[in-house]
């Protein structure tokens, strides 16, 4: 005997299904969840925590290098807040890292128990780095000492022996870092493939599943939700102003009154459109007729396109008025423009003129020939005129010689540069003075009252660092003072540096202090430069960082043995080399003479 299968018995068997195979994909997740969870709890109790303590200790490293650079580099108290925070981190929060990442060592394997312990000792040379640096710089005073001012430049230099020793410590640790990331992601990876077998399986199941609820959906959807679901569609296009672009089949029943009624009103609501898109084109005579006397949408329309056939007269009108109101605003502007442009010119045709009278004050090249006939003058100005001078002048057997770097540049270091060459005049061939340490005493003398006459309204911060010689032909004598400028000497592929004071010209009264004069007896094809810190301060390389002193230094050194003109022209070429792109950012200014 046939059993007959209702649409009760089929939908009972369809549940049924549906039941079993929800039942096994959540046995199977509970077991696979299970595992993971165990491959978890590894993952956070072990290797997590070592990675996170690795990477504190990575960090911790960079800031303590960061720390005591400043120590080294910039002058400061004791208890400057930078010098402080290195001591808290040297002495709380670093032994506490360590005593933390020795404990979680416990579970590591022998190679990354030897690389720690290996890490550990590097940081022990760093550490001693910076008990060095500590002990050379104890007090503020200590940053006036001119040879502990070499060294710990030297040491903290970039590329220095404290870069090194860190560089070496963070490499270690790099590679310890990396052995327990991978650790952590292989445990990751089996927790994934755990999830990918889960998946396996959940996709066959679901499958199954999706079989089910089609043969359970299909007896539904047969005999009303399909019918709805049209009449849905529609409805939810009308709510978007999308008409249907068939017309739907009509039934007896009530679905198909409803159906009926949907289309006679997509057929009046087409209508509607057509109309409304006459109108929008300028049509104002089309015709339209309402549905109905009640049809409020349709009056509405009517009148509607009464009003806008009003409105477009009226804004025709304006738009007339407005026209003629932006010409003759573009005319003003125009004019406006062209007064700008002649300002602009006037501007820079002042500052040109500047110019010559700027380098009208610098000695020409056949005077600097007669004096020293083996030297040269790099001088490259920033803007149109320029900060930075160099001065030349004979006075008795000696030849006087400077390099001067005011402060700013363009227009306001000009100024400032007419200031410098004035007093340098005044105090030289006025006052008769010849030693470099008087000379400058005298300028600044000078130049401060010249920035500083009005001393109760405003105080000036402006003044000037310079490198002054003078040099004795015959007997190879050189004397130099400087403000904030070295001198370098090239003797035989070394150079030899003698350190300026840290003094500025003109900024303020010395009040008792005097400059320091430099005695050098100088040895046949030794080669004296001064400058500017234009050059070093030069932004460009491939990292767009500083060119730096250190390099500056080097590259002195290695044309020191070419002729001086040839000098000149390497160094300038080597400037733009490293310059590339970048703009400009100072006057450059660099005097060589060979003894």
């Amino acid at each position: 005997m046939r059993v007959r299968m209702t649409i009760g018995k089929k939908i009972g068997m369809g549940f049924g299904l549906f039941i079993f195979f929800a039942a096994l994909v959540l046995l199977l997740t509970n077991r696979t969840l299970e595992r993971s969870r165990r491959i978890n709890d590894e993952i956070n109790q072990v290797y997590s925590p070592s990675v996170d303590a690795l990477v504190r200790l990575r960090n911790l490293i960079l800031n303590a290098h960061m720390l005591i650079k400043h120590w080294a580099l910039v002058e400061s108290i004791p208890t400057a807040r930078e010098k402080t925070a290195l001591v808290e981190v040297t002495s709380q929060e670093l032994p506490a890292l360590l005593d933390r990442i020795d404990t979680l060592s416990a579970n590591w394997d022998n190679e990354e128990v030897a690389l720690v312990d290996r890490v550990f000792g590097e940081m022990d040379k760093m550490f001693a780095l910076h008990d060095q640096i500590k002990d050379m710089l104890p007090s503020l005073e200590s940053y006036s000492d001119p040879l502990i001012y070499l060294e710990r430049n030297d040491m903290a230099e970039e590329g220095g022996p404290l870069d090194e020793q860190t560089d070496k410590v963070l490499a270690d640790l790099d590679v310890l870092l990396a052995m327990q990331e991978a650790k952590r992601r292989q445990l990751s990876n089996g927790m994934i493939r755990s999830f990918d077998s889960l998946k396996f399986f959940v996709l066959y199941l679901g499958m199954g599943l999706i079989l089910v609820g089609l043969f359970v959906a299909f007896l539904i959807i047969r005999g009303i939700v399909g019918p709805v679901q049209r009449l849905r569609t529609i409805l939810i296009g009308l709510g978007r102003g999308v008409f249907p672009r068939a017309r739907i089949k009509v039934g007896n029943d009530e679905i198909g009154e409803m159906t009926q009624a949907l289309m006679g009103l997509i057929d009046g609501l087409r209508r509607t459109t057509d109309f409304s898109h006459a109108v929008a084109a300028g049509d104002f005579e089309t015709e339209y007729r309402p549905l109905s006397e009640e049809d409020v949408l349709g009056h509405a329309l009517l009148k509607m396109r009464t009003e806008l056939g009003e409105r477009e007269r009226i804004l025709e009108t304006k738009v007339r008025e407005r026209t003629d109101e932006v010409v003759r605003q573009k005319e003003e502007v125009e004019r406006q423009s062209r007064k700008v442009v002649e300002l602009y010119k006037n501007v820079t045709d002042s500052i040109r003129y500047a110019k010559r009278l700027q380098e009208s004050i610098l000695p020409p090249d056949k005077r600097i020939r007669e004096l020293l006939p083996q030297s040269f003058v790099l001088y490259g100005p920033k803007d149109i005129v320029s900060g930075d001078f160099y001065w030349f002048d004979r006075v008795g057997d000696k030849i006087l010689f400077a390099a001067v770097d005011c402060t700013g540049h363009g227009v306001p270091g000009a100024f400032m540069s007419l200031v410098g060459h004035n007093g340098l005049n005044q105090a030289i061939k006025e006052h008769g003075l010849i030693r470099p340490s008087e000379v400058l005493q005298d300028l600044n003398r000078i130049a401060f009252n010249a920035l500083h006459k009005d001393r109760e309204q405003f105080l000036v911060r402006d003044g000037m660092d310079l490198a002054l010689c003078a040099y004795d032909p015959d007997g190879r004598i050189l004397e130099y003072a400087g403000a904030n400028c070295p001198l370098y000497v090239v003797r035989d592929g070394t150079i030899i540096q003698y350190a300026p004071d840290k003094i500025p010209i003109g900024g303020f009264e010395l009040d008792g202090r005097s400059f320091t004069d430099h005695r050098v007896q100088l040895e046949e094809n030794d080669v004296i430069y001064i400058f500017s810190d234009g050059y070093a301060d030069q932004f460009g390389g491939p990292r767009g960082k500083k060119f730096l002193y250190r390099r500056f230094r080097d590259l002195l050194v290695s044309v020191s043995t070419k002729p001086l003109d040839e000098q000149r022209k390497l160094l300038y070429r080597a400037f733009n080399d490293w310059r590339g792109v970048h703009e400009q950012v100072d006057d450059i200014l660099v005097i060589g003479v060979r003894a």
